[in-house]
């Protein structure tokens, strides 16, 4: 006790003793003010959960299936209907060819001539040689009547009858073969003589080609076969042109014996020759129908798995993966199978939603497909502009699974 009195006599120790005590209730009184008080990281974590979280919105539509004809694409090439040669029936000089090359000729048109020679008068002879067979005969019948000729005689003058008309017609084909006349309306596609030629029987004069109607001709593999359907509507890309339509009139009931694979004709009309052979093509044909239906190829995404599928929305508006399958891609859209036959197909802010979260959407107009857009529109861009404006403050979000 004296020790503490000495120290408190002293100037020095007495100043640093008061300093010393006044710091310590200072400190106390803080600590004792804020005991019940809670921080300001508590106090936002409190304000943030009375808070309620605000929905992500979206835009929907609900898609209808509709029956899709399933096709089989095959390389294919446009062939003429009938590809003809027409060939010399005589031995002759060609003395006129009527017809040019590329042009368009009827039935019964000539297209080569042969020079007449002496065939003419040689049909003159004949017509001459049958009416004296036919006298011989008529006086032979009176003869029989009579009884003054016999039997063997006259089946002499019977096969004499039948030579001579056998020879009249002879002669009567070598002045129609002079002239080569087109069997079917065509084009002429190509000669093979010129004027003054010497042709043998059996040569060639020209080809003529039937484009009316024109074929769509490919191959189709032996396990795609079985599932054409003969006089169903068909289609062709050409090479750089316009798709075509016909129908499948021919389906080939032998394989080719080195490919293994069957072919198939299209018959397309072509009135106005507007279509040539030999033009390459992508042909699709008909295998059947299923239901499907026809989104923006946009909204297609992948799971964690890697499969393909699309965000759709349940009754209660909890956002859902569904698992499709990718049936035909096409210019005005995709054709996807696996979806209930009628759908809520969330159509903008699916990638800012994940599975099992409750969203607000906005219906939009439903047609029964969601074909592509044809442009973007003020309304599109507004829509872009708030999906913007939500992935800047994001929620969060559970981890996505396959449903």
């Amino acid at each position: 006790m004296n020790f503490l009195l000495g120290l408190w006599r002293q100037r020095n120790y007495r100043a640093a003793i008061i300093v010393g005590g006044l710091a310590a209730i200072w400190l106390l009184s803080g600590l004792l003010g804020t005991e019940d008080k809670p921080s300001v990281n508590e106090q936002r974590t409190q304000s943030a959960m009375a808070a309620p979280a605000e929905r992500v919105k979206v835009r929907g539509r609900y898609i209808e299936a509709q029956p899709y004809t399933t096709r089989v694409v095959v390389n294919s090439r446009t062939e003429a209907n009938r590809s003809v040669q027409l060939r010399a029936e005589l031995d002759g000089v060609v003395a006129g060819l009527p017809v040019e090359e590329g042009q368009q000729v009827r039935k019964g048109d000539v297209i080569c001539e042969l020079a007449a020679e002496d065939r003419p008068e040689k049909l003159a002879i004949a017509r001459a040689a049958l009416h004296k067979a036919e006298l011989d005969f008529a006086g032979a019948q009176k003869l029989k009547g009579r009884g003054l000729q016999s039997d063997s005689a006259m089946a002499q003058q019977q096969v004499a009858l039948s030579r001579a008309r056998a020879d009249l017609k002879r002669a009567q084909l070598d002045v129609q073969n002079l002239n080569i006349r087109a069997p079917f309306d065509g084009v002429v596609n190509s000669r093979a003589v010129e004027l003054g030629d010497f042709v043998r029987r059996g040569e060639e004069c020209a080809t003529i080609l039937d484009l009316d109607p024109m074929l769509i001709v490919g191959e189709v593999s032996e396990s795609q076969v079985a599932n054409l359907m003969p006089g169903a509507q068909a289609s062709a890309q050409l090479q750089r042109g316009p798709v075509i339509d016909g129908k499948l009139r021919y389906v080939s009931q032998q394989a080719h014996p080195v490919t293994r694979a069957y072919r198939v004709e299209v018959a397309v009309a072509n009135g106005d020759g507007g279509l040539r052979s030999g033009v390459s093509a992508r042909m699709a044909l008909p295998t059947g129908e299923r239901m499907a239906h026809r989104i923006n190829s946009s909204l297609l995404t992948l799971d964690d798995a890697g499969l393909l599928g699309v965000k759709v929305l349940d009754s209660e508006h909890r956002v859902a993966f569904r698992n499709v399958e990718l049936v035909s891609d096409e210019n005005e859209g995709v054709w996807v199978s696996g979806l209930p036959a009628r759908t809520l197909l969330i159509t903008v802010g699916q990638e800012y939603v994940s599975v099992g979260e409750t969203v607000d959407v906005a219906l939009e107009d439903s047609a029964g497909d969601l074909p592509p857009p044809l442009a973007a529109d003020p309304e599109q861009k507004n829509a872009g502009e708030v999906r913007v404006q939500q992935a800047a403050h994001p929620v969060p979000q559970p981890e996505e699974s396959e449903q």
